[in-house]
């Protein structure tokens, strides 16, 4: 169990860091935290209160498209990754935009951004605790329409996208890098992460 749980929480840490690094490069964020963003800038709430709240949503859609009981145990995910996200956001990276005075270095950090989140996420994933529902969409997915997690990712991303555009959010170039590329490396890392997690 103590395997498990640090898997779980190196990849949400990871994913989480990914997240603030994409939204402070203001290279054009996931198109999940667009409509995010913009909610949270509107109501006063922190970008990790949203996360929360949005992934109770997905927690309810989720049991309607699987036909079966929410996973209330999801709930510790929900909350654990909000608190950590605004951990990164409001505390330890808040005045990062201040250092990206360039694009090169916007889009450096906005990559890398790109990059730990699939990191963390293939983590995350690989011990089977319960999952963000968000991401327990892109499996009821792939369980329900026999679709590759890259598949079924890019699917939600451009459904999002959509979204943000409709609530006035800022889809910027990297959204499109992020919807094309992120659903790629959360299969490569995740198939790294389960051969690590066996043979350790």
């Amino acid at each position: 169990m103590g395997k498990k749980i640090l898997f779980y929480v190196i990849g949400i840490s990871i994913a989480c860091l990914g997240v603030t690094f994409i939204l402070k490069s203001n290279a054009g964020a996931g198109p999940q935290d667009v409509v995010l963003m913009v909610l949270a800038k509107k109501s006063g709430f922190t970008f990790g209160t949203w996360v929360i709240i949005s992934q109770g949503v997905f927690l309810l859609f989720n049991s309607f498209l699987l036909k079966k009981r929410p996973e209330f145990e999801s709930v510790i995910t929900m909350i654990f990754w909000g608190l950590v996200v605004d951990f990164w956001m409001e505390i330890i990276f808040y005045d990062l935009e201040l250092f990206l005075s360039t694009p090169l270095l916007r889009w450096c950090c906005f990559l890398l951004g790109v990059l730990l989140i699939g990191i963390g996420v293939g983590i995350y994933l690989t011990p089977n605790l319960p999952r963000m529902p968000y991401d327990g969409m892109m499996v009821a997915l792939c369980e329900r329409f026999q679709l590759s997690l890259m598949v079924s990712r890019t699917i939600l991303e451009i459904t999002f996208i959509i979204i943000g555009i409709l609530v006035g959010g800022n889809i910027g170039a990297g959204t499109i890098v992020l919807v094309l590329c992120i659903g790629t490396i959360i299969q490569f890392f995740n198939q790294l992460s389960r051969k690590i997690y066996t043979i350790s």
